[in-house]
């Protein structure tokens, strides 16, 4: 199987530093773990389209979602090369299916080292892990990394910084005061291969869980979901510009998406 990680980029490390274990009870899964783990995984959820949806709670420097992105980007490569994608078989089609696959994966850390990155010892981070796993797949596919659409790389860094962000999926943190993680913002993409179109909406954590309990109960309320709220809609090369939203860190300080 092909991998677009690039382990040549640091040296694996399980503990960052012994501080970090204890304030953030930070480690990290072996790589090799992370494919044995997602080998015993149905192999219907690598289905090209529609995509299948992960959400990592504790993402860290992103060993899971990076994993998982290749492994998708994988079976695009074997439909691209049997000019059976959906979308169809120009580079734009692959692009469309490439992008789909990135917005199926979310992720939510504690750490803004571990999303962000570019500080010293954090070189490796969640964001631009995973936009690099896509230049060096678009690279191998369209030969030269300067003919990479800008509109393109514009959108995958849009879907990045909206479902990556900083946050807490513990309900309380450790001095037992609510961390807010219902608020925690979650994009909804609907994409549409046969019209080259994608929707985008904008619901919360909080309003997923309380569905997913409905669901189990057995019972329905109308009002005690909040509906998803339309964000954009358009040509999936053009995700750009759809507004981007701050997303706020642990601090309670705003995060300007167009970090990462």
């Amino acid at each position: 199987m092909d991998k677009y990680e690039y382990e040549d980029f640091e040296p694996e490390r399980l503990v960052r530093s012994s501080q970090r274990v204890k304030d953030l009870a930070e480690v990290f899964t072996p790589g090799k773990i992370v494919d044995d783990m997602l080998d015993l995984m149905p192999k219907d959820v690598w289905q090209l389209h529609p995509s299948r949806t992960f959400l990592e709670p504790s993402v860290g420097n992103g060993n899971f979602v990076s994993a998982i992105l290749s492994r998708k980007l994988t079976i695009l490569d074997k439909l691209f090369a049997k000019a059976a994608l959906p979308a169809g078989d120009s580079m734009q089609s692959a692009e469309f299916h490439a992008l789909e696959a990135l917005s199926s994966i979310y992720g939510v850390d504690i750490s803004e080292d571990n999303i962000i990155g570019g500080t010293p010892g954090h070189e490796v981070a969640c964001r631009p892990r995973l936009l690099t796993i896509l230049k060096r797949w678009h690279e191998k596919n369209f030969e030269s990394i300067g003919e990479i659409s800008m509109d393109f790389l514009k959108s995958a860094q849009w879907i990045v910084n909206h479902n990556f962000i900083i946050g807490n999926m513990l309900e309380f943190d450790s001095a037992g005061e609510p961390t807010n993680r219902d608020n925690i913002p979650i994009f909804e993409f609907e994409w549409n291969p046969k019209d080259f179109h994608v929707s985008i909406s904008r619901t919360s954590l909080g309003a997923i869980l309380a569905s997913e309990e409905q669901d189990i109960s057995g019972f329905s309320d109308l009002f005690a979901v909040k509906a998803p709220q339309a964000e954009w809609q358009g040509n999936p090369l053009r995700i750009h510009e759809a507004i981007s939203h701050a997303v706020e860190t642990l601090s309670g300080n705003s995060e300007t998406n167009s970090r990462g």
